[in-house]
Order: structure tokens, then C-alpha cells, then sequence
């Protein structure tokens, strides 16, 4: 950080008008990059809008429920999958939804986002708020409380890891799940193994008071920056510039994607086909994937692909507009205190969140969580981001 504050990296963001690709990459994701509302680095991209809803189909077929809209019919097709044997096996041991003990991970954002919250921090005039101080924010609380009152979700979440979790749902133990967009073909694949019968669906998003809200994803994996230690010239920047523009041409990205074509794959009916075993076709494109920085719109679809994994990806795509975008995301980068004590912070909140949703607390415990928050650092960082932010705005 120090380094690029230096002048010791290239600020890049004059020269990505002059090219087609670069000029056209995501303005959300390059304002989640900045640093002192300059930009320095490419984002290596993964998509705003991976959350997602998925849901045992043939479940709600069976107690013959139409797909839940708003919050409220959610909470009445978990009731049902949970109580009215959805399985039909005679027995009672499904529930509603599964959480994992960091809830913060899928559980809370998701819920948080259907009641209206702000993604992590609002902003308001230049004035930061964190999202878990919120009515928003604590109406989604009440709402995963009920669902654990009523044991409508497993009561051990805060001992069950992620991949517990995973398992429970592919061995057919709930009928929802809150994840990502992206592993709906792999979910339906691990419980047609259990049970071949088993049906998924993906709903497109839930609609709350504020209507239809997702929460974004930082939107990118690491970033490459250019050092002028090893870039010297401008005319070296421009070229390495222009070789990035390059790889988001479609041959480019079918080339880092699939390899050459006749050798990795061939082309069936337009969609790539691979014509070597998969530890072959890993090994040979090994690393390729490394110097994408394209959102995958390009790429050919794998020939044979499940039409629920497309369906997958052409939500991604399409919710990337009712996004809701975290506003702190590059102030992150310039916090002192959030840089030394975001963990004991964010730990502070998650805590004080299962112990909520547990009945260990109330609201008024809720309200003690939002003042021990400030008084370990919170109120500095509050500071620290108005004060970062003002500076970017007057650049």
C-alpha cells in the first residue's frame, strides 16, 4: 500500500480508454480496486452475483407448493420441508434450510439482503454505517431466530462446518440451500448418486420490502499491478496493456479456457468438447487460467453441459443488476484500524449474531454488541473511512 501511495506502481486508469476490451470492463469492480480513487491494477474478475437459491424441486412438487416469492412463503416452504415429510420416507428428519457456523459466509448475507440491508457498510453523505447496525439488518435476525426456534434449521449450526453442511443437503437432509450460483450443476449431480430421483431448482432472488436484492461479491481475485522497477517506460505499460486487451478476445479467452482446439478440444455444434481425459486436459491447461482478467461471457459452453449449470450462470448474469454493491470495499485497503483489527471486529458481530439467533441474547444484548463493537476499534474505523472517503471524492 505504502509502495503504491509512493509513486512506486503505474496509476493505469488514463490509459484504459484507448483500448476496446479494457475501456469496457466493469466500472463496479475497478471502484472496489482503487486506491486514493486511482486506479492501479487490473482485477482478475469473478462474478458480482453469485448468491443463489436452491431447492429441492420434487420436494415442493410433492406437498404441491408453488416456488416461494417473498420472505414470508420462504419461511412457509421451510416449515413444510421440515414437518410434512417432504421425502415421503415416513419419517421425520428433514429440515428447512442447513447453516454452518460462520453465518456470516451464505446464511446472514442472504437473509439480510431479502429484509433490504446494505451489503457490509452503508454510506450515507460521506458517512459510513455498519450494515449489522441496522433495523434491516436485525429484522433478518429475527427472521433466522424464528427459523431456529421452530427448528426449522439444524440446531448443532454452530458446530457444522461448510463441508458438513454440503453433505447434509446432498444426502437429502434440507430442502434449501443457500449458497452460489455456480455449484447448482455439481449440487443436483451429488444427490442424483443418493437418491437418482432427486429434482433441483434455483430460484432467480427473493422480493423484501425493497424488492429484489442481492448482495454483491468483491467481484474480483487479485489484482495485477505494474511496478516501474520492472516496467520502466510508459511505451512497455501501453504494450503490456494492449497484450491484457488482447486476451479478452474470444479466441483469446477460448485459448486460456480450453486450450488449442484439435488438441485439447474440438468444436461440437458451437460448444467446446474435450477430446483428452480430464488429468490430461487439467495438466495441459494448467496455469492459463491465471491471466484471465474477462468475465467469462466469451467462453464456449462445454458441450453436454446440465441445463440447470447454465441456467446457473445466465442468473448470474442477469442479477448482476439489482446488486447491491459494498460502498468500503477500497477503503479496506487504507484503514489503519481496519487493516490491524477487522478480525477482532468482525468476530465481535458474529458472535454476538449466534448468540441472538440462539435466545443467548435479546435486543438489548444486540445493542451491547453494536457499543462493544465501536469501543474496540469501530468508531476509529468509522472515522478513518469518512475521512479516506472525503480525500478520494476531492481528487
Amino acid at each position: 500500500m505504502n509502495a503504491i501511495k509512493s509513486g512506486l506502481f503505474w496509476e493505469i486508469g488514463p490509459y484504459l480508454k484507448d483500448y476496446k476490451n479494457l475501456s469496457n470492463l466493469s466500472k463496479v469492480q475497478f471502484e472496489s480496486t482503487k486506491i486514493q480513487g486511482k486506479t492501479y491494477s487490473l482485477y482478475r474478475a469473478r462474478p458480482l452475483a453469485r448468491f443463489g437459491v436452491t431447492f429441492r424441486k420434487d420436494w415442493l412438487d410433492n406437498l404441491n407448493l408453488k416456488e416461494p416469492k417473498t420472505p414470508e412463503e420462504m419461511y412457509e416452504v421451510m416449515k413444510a420441508f421440515t414437518r410434512n415429510d417432504p421425502d415421503k420416507n415416513g419419517k421425520d428428519d428433514t429440515y428447512g434450510v442447513l447453516a454452518f457456523k460462520d453465518g456470516q459466509g451464505y446464511l446472514i448475507p442472504h437473509i439480510a439482503s431479502w429484509f433490504g440491508a446494505p451489503n457490509d457498510w452503508k454510506e450515507e453523505n460521506g458517512q459510513f454505517t455498519p450494515s449489522f447496525m441496522t433495523n434491516e439488518y436485525f429484522e433478518a435476525l429475527k427472521y433466522i431466530k424464528r427459523l431456529y426456534d421452530e427448528k426449522l434449521m439444524n440446531q448443532d449450526f454452530v458446530v457444522t462446518e461448510e463441508q458438513q453442511m454440503n453433505s447434509l443437503y446432498n444426502q437429502g437432509k434440507a430442502g434449501i440451500n443457500l449458497g452460489l450460483f455456480d455449484d447448482v450443476g455439481k449440487s443436483q449431480l451429488e444427490l442424483r448418486k443418493i437418491n437418482p430421483q432427486a429434482k433441483v431448482g434455483i430460484l432467480d432472488t427473493i422480493t423484501g420490502p425493497k424488492g429484489q436484492r442481492i448482495w454483491s461479491q468483491p467481484g474480483y481475485t487479485g489484482v495485477f499491478l505494474f511496478p516501474k522497477s520492472s516496467v520502466k517506460t510508459e511505451a512497455e505499460l501501453k504494450q503490456i496493456l494492449a497484450f491484457f486487451d488482447r486476451l479478452q478476445e474470444p479466441d483469446a479467452v477460448n485459448l486460456l479456457t480450453w486450450g488449442i482446439e484439435g488438441k485439447q478440444y474440438k468444436l461440437t455444434n458451437g460448444q467446446a468438447e474435450k477430446i483428452v481425459s480430464d488429468d490430461a486436459f487439467n495438466n495441459d491447461t494448467l496455469g492459463l487460467g491465471e491471466l484471465r482478467i474477462d468475465d467469462g461471457s466469451k467462453e464456449l459452453i462445454l458441450t453436454g453441459e446440465d441445463p440447470l449449470t447454465t441456467k446457473g450462470k445466465q442468473l448470474i448474469k442477469d442479477n448482476v443488476k439489482i446488486v447491491v454493491t459494498n460502498p468500503a470495499l477500497s477503503l479496506y485497503f487504507e484503514s489503519p484500524t481496519w487493516s490491524q483489527k477487522s478480525n477482532e471486529l468482525k468476530k465481535i458481530v458474529s458472535d454476538g449474531a449466534v448468540k441472538f439467533i440462539m435466545g443467548k441474547i435479546d435486543e438489548d444484548g444486540w445493542k451491547k454488541v453494536q457499543e462493544d463493537w465501536k469501543k474496540a476499534g469501530g468508531d476509529k474505523v468509522l472515522t478513518e473511512f469518512a475521512d479516506i472517503f472525503a480525500k478520494s471524492k476531492n481528487k
